[in-house]
């Protein structure tokens, strides 16, 4: 299906809504006194000092209480090491096969199993905004030395890519974290050059991407709700006019609070469009609509484990249902 959108309108208005509420964020807080610090500072003169000081480095965790956003906006230190650890394998039917199925029909996919390992360096430039420089290695088929397809193009991107390693897309991240309306925020921006064999073999080089994850506890529940909405644009080394160079996503999400350390999560990819390099400017195809069902362990506040599967809900298959594995992991 295709749709014609203004691109434009569409960026403005959702960098509009980022820091509009950010600024307004900022500007309520600025008017509220935090009874902790004043409790704290009037308990002794003698440590005031250190007692600010451990208050304002709490001060990101005041405001974001979500166990996932927490791993993903990293430790409280000035100066941290983050590490994440990510398996994209195949289907529930056939988990040891080496193709992944694109079950969103996205050109930017990744159609075989991998594995990634990254490592980042970040500081923290206020309480609530930091950097993060970070790369690692990224291997196709990490388990697999054949494929059984009739695919031309998965075969080829199979002998060329099998079990090589290769540097794993280098970033650079700003994060800002924030809290508004009782509505916890994390904006991402991230710029990244294209390393991993699978998407460097079709051609791509930059990826500019840009997302606002909000989540908000429904009072006196373990429930909260949330959305993230994400803009992600490539630029090619070549020419061609089969590759996804925008894409355009609003992923609601719902998660339920089991215990101290585990939560239940489930997302949808309700409205995601891709734009294609060869199609005219302001059009797009809306991909299928697809939902992600994971369990999230925490093994203290810095480590983070999410196990999960994708399927498609009008068309459930356990051939067409990916499993895969996430993990956070912040030192410091």
């Amino acid at each position: 299906m295709k749709i014609s959108m203004n691109l434009k309108r569409i960026r403005l208005f959702c960098v509009f809504v980022i820091f509009s509420t950010s600024l307004f964020a900022v500007e309520e807080n600025s008017k509220k006194t935090d009874p902790t610090k004043v409790d704290l500072i009037k308990s002794t003169e003698l440590d005031k000092a250190s007692v600010v000081q451990k208050t304002e480095q709490d001060e990101a965790d005041l405001l974001i209480t979500n166990r996932r956003l927490r791993a993903d906006s990293g430790s409280l230190s000035l100066w941290s090491v983050s590490t994440s650890f990510t398996y994209q394998g195949g289907s529930l039917s056939r988990p040891k096969d080496a193709q992944r199925p694109n079950i969103v029909k996205g050109a930017d996919a990744l159609t075989l199993q991998n594995l990634t390992g990254d490592v980042g360096v970040k500081y923290r430039l206020t309480k609530l905004f930091s950097l993060t420089m970070s790369t690692g290695v990224f291997m196709t088929t990490p388990f697999h030395s054949t494929i059984k397809t009739t695919e031309k193009k998965l075969q080829k991107n199979f002998d060329e890519n099998h079990q090589k390693m290769t540097v794993n897309d280098p970033l650079l991240k700003a994060t800002y974290v924030n809290r508004f309306f009782n509505i916890q925020s994390v904006t991402n921006a991230k710029l990244t050059l294209v390393t991993n064999n699978q998407q460097k073999l079709d051609g791509y080089q930059w990826s500019y991407y840009l997302s606002e994850n909000v989540m908000r506890q429904l009072a006196g529940t373990k429930f909260s709700y949330g959305a993230n909405f994400a803009i992600q644009t490539y630029s090619f080394s070549r020419r061609n006019n089969t590759l996804t160079d925008r894409v355009l996503g609003f992923y609601p999400a719902v998660e339920y609070e089991i215990n101290e350390k585990l939560n239940f999560r489930t997302a949808f990819g309700t409205f995601v469009y891709q734009h294609l390099s060869g199609d005219e400017a302001n059009t797009y195809e809306k991909r299928k609509v697809y939902q992600s069902i994971g369990l999230g362990i925490l093994l203290g506040r810095d480590v983070f484990l999410y196990p999960n599967i994708q399927y498609i809900p009008s068309d459930i298959r356990s051939d067409r249902t990916n499993i895969a594995l996430s993990t956070n992991i912040n030192f410091f």
